[in-house]
């Protein structure tokens, strides 16, 4: 499914960067409905890269929770949409606005393939708290909404994020962690784009680092292990500078049916402990899982 030039992701953000780990994400059936979120553009009023990273990533939180909670398969639009008001070829598209500083006012139009509205859904939020609060309702909120469509909510035993304002974070740490997976500089790239990349690569990965070590949750720990890999597969020089955030991690990750214990394995090889991520593949190799098996081979070809 395109819009022009511009693919839209399939979640959760992490997903190609931790080498496709198909045996932590539901299946999705064939012929599931299809919905995809998209960002609605801002006019010329000055933002912050606050308020640029909670309305590129709103998209991608809320098709992440339908992936893992619902029968759907959903799609993220990477970048603002403007122009026509359905992402053309989706049954559902719901296409969200965010205030320019970043708070204030959420809202969500829910449309069907011939663009008629199905639902609006506007929240009010003044403050990291009341945001994160807003944010954990919306995923529940969309489900409601496209129900005619086909949708039906499904449990995950896997599936939690924080609450409050570290949700908040959360949101706008899948924005960032997308750049680190699309941003890649050429070769070619002049001296100041070089040393404005890399301070980017520090700032997400120290605020990604920092939301991992501070909830117990695996799925910040998800999204920090996968922006490392982004910056580590681009080339980073600046990825061995977080071995201590990342261990905080894996060392707390004990028992193998932990999926941060797994995950663990692939990430410690990008620090270089290959012995370390060797006994943690032994072990999940006696797991009779051919999905799990197919993935730790990829595994072993990072070093």
């Amino acid at each position: 499914m395109t819009a022009g030039p511009i693919e839209p992701l399939e979640p959760p953000v992490w997903y190609a960067s931790l080498r496709s780990p198909s045996w932590l994400v539901p299946v999705v059936r064939e012929g599931a409905p299809t919905i995809v979120f998209c960002a609605e553009g801002w006019d010329d009023r000055a933002v912050g890269e606050a308020g640029r990273d909670l309305r590129l990533g709103l998209p991608v939180y809320l098709a992440e929770a339908v992936r893992f909670g619902t029968n759907a398969r959903p799609f993220a639009g990477r970048l603002a949409m403007s122009g026509s008001e359905v992402w053309p070829g989706a049954p559902v598209t719901v296409r969200s606005t965010v205030g320019a500083e970043g708070r204030a006012s959420i809202a969500l139009c829910v449309l069907d393939a011939a663009g008629d509205v199905i639902a609006d859904v506007a929240r009010e939020a003044h403050d990291e708290a009341t945001l994160g609060a807003v944010l954990e309702g919306l995923p529940r909120a969309v489900v409601e909404a496209v129900g005619p469509a086909g949708i039906r909510p499904a449990w995950s035993s896997l599936y939690s994020v924080p609450t409050g304002a570290a949700l908040a974070a959360y949101v706008r740490g899948q924005r960032a962690c997308l750049r680190l997976r699309d941003g890649a500089l050429p070769a070619s790239a002049d001296p100041d784009s070089i040393a404005a990349r890399r301070a980017d690569v520090r700032a997400v990965l120290e605020a990604l680092g920092s939301l991992a070590t501070s909830t117990t949750g695996p799925f910040p720990a998800l999204l920090f292990f996968g922006a490392l890999l982004a910056a580590h597969d681009a080339g980073s020089s600046v990825v061995g500078d977080f071995r201590m955030q990342a261990s905080v991690r894996w060392t707390a990750a004990t028992d193998p049916v932990d999926p941060i214990y797994a995950i663990a394995a692939l990430v410690m090889r990008v620090f270089g402990d290959l012995d370390a991520s060797d006994r943690r593949i032994d072990v999940l190799r006696s797991r009779d899982d051919r999905s799990m098996r197919r993935w730790l081979a990829d595994v072993q070809t990072v070093t």
